[in-house]
């Protein structure tokens, strides 16, 4: 006994200095990519593949209550977000998440994510202080006593952190018999690196999987040097849109003639996004055309507890399940979880950006990729490989 003892006490130091932001990063990104796609394929399905969600959000909220989780609780939280055995390295992932959430000034990424707690239920210090020292999340609590009072008072917090983006997140009737309920509220916008020419933007049919038009969309086109990637794995092109921060990019996933936007979406579990940035790295970018429609999506992902029980998280939600010691002595579980998540895609871009774009001789015709038709996008934190949001366009508009 004593000489396990020793080893493990031995190992100790080790584990320690292996605890850094470098070895954390690529653990983190795997990790948030997977749950992302797990979550990503149900709310596509949920949405006829037409939406836009944070995915980064309910990783880290998530991640958050599992502070104050044991036993199966804490079980099926570690399972389902893919935590890392060692507590040294999830507090990592704190850090890194709240980097991400501190863009350059041409990238707009607003919101907040706040625990939202009944004032007659006592929440431990301990617990409000880990959240906070974490930096991205906040403990609020207030009386659910009135449904009325408490909306508006949770909207008024959305409206103001998103600077009136996000007027709206929740009703009245979504407080009923609730004690504990995370809200998530985002929006991103972000400007071009290389912009697309709003002179060359033109009404244009947009088309279904089968190549049948179902309407019509505002067409935005651009030429340039672009890292792009036929990936066969999943029968997609992807198209890597950087934004001018250089920090953040678009990642469009525009899928094969005859592949439905389905069976992409379906197919991401056997890629990882360090395998695409790696080819690009080692990949001169070729001379692309650019083909996107200008558009808005906001989504309201009232569901997002049924999708996650879905994924197996299932003792958070129910009253005689849920183990949150930490938080509170009270027998607490979460009610719901809700995310209002918008993204605008434009065509603006910086001047200076728009001056250095590159002149071409086309020795060879450029390569054409058309998103005409569904297609999926992620927009991607370069520096950590980590997906912040993510999203499917398959019902044209003319934005």
């Amino acid at each position: 006994m004593a000489k396990i003892i020793f080893i493990f006490c031995a190992l100790i130091p080790y584990i320690f200095a292996q605890c850094t932001i470098e070895k954390a990063e690529p653990f983190f990104s795997r990790s948030v990519y997977e749950f992302s796609i797990d979550l990503v394929r149900r709310i596509a399905q949920d949405t006829d593949y037409h939406f836009v969600a944070s995915t980064l959000s309910p990783w880290t909220l998530l991640a958050y209550t599992s502070l104050g989780a044991a036993d199966n609780t804490l079980e099926e939280l570690n399972t389902i977000l893919r935590l890392h055995p060692h507590k040294c390295f999830n507090k990592k992932f704190f850090e890194i998440t709240k980097s991400i959430y501190s863009p350059a000034a041409d990238t707009t990424l607003e919101g907040t994510s706040a625990i939202f707690v009944d004032e007659r239920i006592p929440v431990k210090e301990m617990f409000k202080n880990k959240v906070r020292r974490a930096g991205v999340c906040e403990v609020k609590q207030v009386s659910f006593d009135n449904y009325d009072y408490v909306a508006a008072y949770i909207n008024n917090y959305v409206k103001t952190a998103t600077n009136g983006a996000i007027d709206e997140i929740v009703l009245a009737s979504d407080l009923e018999n609730v004690a504990l309920m995370i809200i998530d509220a985002l929006r991103f916008k972000g400007t071009w690196k290389i912009p697309f020419d709003i002179a060359e933007t033109e009404e244009s049919s947009f088309y279904d999987d089968m190549n049948n038009k179902v309407g019509d969309v505002n067409l935005m086109f651009v030429t340039d040097n672009y890292n792009i990637k036929l990936m066969d794995k999943i029968n997609a092109t992807i198209v890597d849109l950087p934004y001018s921060d250089d920090r953040f990019s678009l990642l469009l996933f525009v899928p094969y003639d005859g592949t439905k936007l389905s069976n992409v979406i379906y197919s991401l579990k056997e890629i990882s996004l360090k395998s695409i940035f790696s080819f690009f790295k080692e990949h001169e970018p070729q001379e692309g055309i650019i083909q996107l429609p200008r558009f808005k999506i906001s989504s309201d992902l009232n569901n997002l507890k049924e999708l996650f029980i879905d994924m197996g998280l299932r003792t958070i939600f129910d009253g005689n399940q849920a183990q949150f010691p930490d938080i509170s002595d009270y027998p607490l579980f979460i009610s719901n979880l809700i995310q209002k998540a918008d993204i605008e895609v434009t065509e603006e871009g910086t001047v200076a950006s728009a001056a250095s774009k590159a002149e071409f001789s086309f020795k060879s015709l450029p390569f054409v990729v058309a998103a005409n038709k569904p297609f999926f996008f992620m927009i991607v934190d370069k520096k950590t490989v980590i997906p912040v949001f993510a999203g499917a366009y398959s019902k044209p508009s003319k934005y």
